[in-house]
């Protein structure tokens, strides 16, 4: 690997969030740079392009939101990072292929409280991606809070 390299899964939940921050302080203890993504897949969000005006607005909205909200403890940490829209089949399918592609040493996702037997039955992302990953891969848990972490909690 030529260079220290994360991937986070951004989707704007909560789970979302604390996978960030986690990544924004292990990538600057790592010197590493974060690959921030959000996989949108062609049976749900693509759909969205079917109407000629849906084309552009929501996938500006996604770009700014991703800018503006999703990363911006990246950008406050002085963390080096890039927003990346991934469009895939599923979304486990474009994280893993996004894994390979920027040859990243860690793929870091948060857990969404759906641990249970049935969520994983019904395909939660972590849990599939933390199967057929070739590389290692954090689950940042429900209750991991940055300012509790700090403080050695």
């Amino acid at each position: 690997m030529s260079a220290n390299r994360l991937l986070v899964g951004v989707d704007g939940s909560d789970g979302g969030r604390r996978a960030v921050e986690w990544a924004a302080r292990h990538a600057l203890v790592l010197e590493a740079e974060v690959v921030a993504a959000h996989v949108i897949t062609y049976s749900k969000e693509l759909v969205r392009d079917l109407p000629p005006t849906g084309l552009t607005n929501w996938r500006r909205e996604l770009a700014a939101a991703m800018r503006d909200d999703w990363t911006k403890i990246l950008s406050a940490s002085g963390v080096s990072y890039r927003c990346v829209v991934k469009e895939d089949d599923t979304v486990e399918r474009g994280l893993l292929a996004l894994a390979d592609a920027e040859d990243v040493e860690l793929i870091v996702l948060g857990a969404h409280g759906h641990g249970d037997l049935a969520g994983r039955l019904l395909g939660a992302v972590t849990y599939k991606v933390s199967h057929a990953a070739r590389r290692p891969v954090v689950i940042v848990p429900v209750d991991w809070h940055e300012a509790e972490a700090a403080r050695g909690r």
